[in-house]
């Protein structure tokens, strides 16, 4: 088993996307606190705990694709670009969207992603008195 760091998830995050077209401003710390926030909206919706120090494979793929998700549309909204916004199920759309629907499509393919692998489920018991 092969486990992945916030920085590796980054570095493999910059080179699908390209360095030179991730802006200075969404580099570096910002696209580390990026993946962070990605790794608690996964914790939240699996309803389990993730170490960003050992990211398990199995939650790789639904992070990364969460992450360049996030970092095409701050490069957009960085560079103006934004033509289209979703709020949960409302779209509002001026054009055809660039980064923008390739974002909302990889944030829909690491939705069901996590998913497939399920949610853990805690029950306890109570005795009443």
């Amino acid at each position: 088993m092969v486990f992945w760091s916030t920085g590796s998830v980054s570095t493999h995050v910059g080179a699908i996307i390209g360095w030179n077209n991730i802006p200075a401003g969404v580099s570096g710390t910002v696209l580390n606190n990026i993946v962070e926030q990605e790794i608690n909206f996964i914790e939240l919706f699996i309803s389990d705990t993730i170490d960003s120090t050992a990211i398990a494979e199995k939650y790789q793929p639904a992070t990364i694709d969460l992450t360049m998700s996030k970092v095409l549309l701050s490069i957009d909204a960085s560079q103006g670009g934004i033509d289209s916004v979703s709020l949960g199920e409302l779209s509002v759309s001026e054009g055809a969207g660039g980064n923008s629907q390739l974002a909302n499509q990889l944030r829909a393919d690491a939705i069901l992603r996590l998913k497939e692998l399920g949610r853990s489920i805690r029950f306890t018991r109570v005795q009443g008195g």
